[in-house]
């Protein structure tokens, strides 16, 4: 697993001037839970740093079946493909929890690029590492459902990892999340779970998914597209500190 650091946040490249540039440019604005923070069609007349909290990227089907497409936390910069290239949203932002989100308009967007031009070779930078982590999940498109859980527990054993009392590490997201991540029902998510957990690779208790063999699904299911997974790495979560 190739794990990065402030993966998604571009700002974070800026020197301190340019950090402070950017805070005073901008807004904080306080975000409900599942309340849209743009919706897919809207105007691209703003950028996002999740502050405190998540949003995930969606869309949906036909039928209003969720395809969750990314999980965005905090750091986590969003919104910046609209502000590039002047089109409308192509997909729904919604916060999964309570959130707060600093939030730059467009001028002040292009003030900033003028004043610190290596703001564009962060984003560059930023889109290029999106880019491969969407390559290995679309080459995933030819897995089995349960090779692809198993994948996905890997990269979210970094990216949403928690330890409990006990120090076991667990992933702060449930089935049903997981479900809506994967394109898949809960029940055959709970199918390939139950699988994991008969392989002695992960535990489900308390309604939570601990991971209990890491270097096992590292092992068996790190490498079936022939590529290494690329996933952010977060401050914020206690398992940053647990050397995974």
């Amino acid at each position: 697993m190739h794990v990065i650091p402030q993966m998604h946040d571009f700002f974070s490249s800026l020197p301190p001037e340019g950090r402070a540039a950017f805070e005073r440019m901008s807004t904080l604005r306080r975000v409900r839970a599942e309340e849209s923070v743009y919706r897919q069609g809207d105007p691209s007349n703003e950028i996002f740093q999740v502050v405190e909290g998540a949003v995930r990227l969606c869309n949906y089907t036909e039928e209003g079946r969720e395809l969750v497409t990314a999980q965005f936390r905090h750091g986590d910069c969003i919104g910046e493909m609209g502000m590039i290239d002047g089109l409308p949203r192509v997909s729904h932002a919604i916060a999964s929890e309570d959130s707060v989100l600093r939030v730059l308009g467009r001028r002040q967007f292009e003030t900033l690029v003028a004043d610190y031009p290596e703001l564009n070779q962060a984003l560059l930078l930023t889109l290029c590492r999106r880019m491969r982590a969407l390559y290995a999940l679309n080459e995933e498109g030819g897995l089995s459902l349960h090779q692809r859980v198993a994948r996905a527990i890997h990269r979210l054993a970094y990216t949403h990892c928690r330890h409990d009392d006990e120090d076991a590490r667990y992933i702060d997201l449930s089935q049903e999340e997981l479900a809506r991540l994967l394109g898949a029902s809960r029940q055959s998510i709970n199918r390939e779970l139950q699988n994991l957990r008969k392989a002695e690779i992960v535990e489900l208790r308390y309604g939570r998914i601990y991971v209990s063999n890491l270097d096992k699904l590292a092992e068996k299911y790190g490498n079936l597209t022939g590529m290494e997974q690329i996933t952010a790495a977060y401050e914020t979560p206690d398992c940053q500190d647990k050397s995974l």
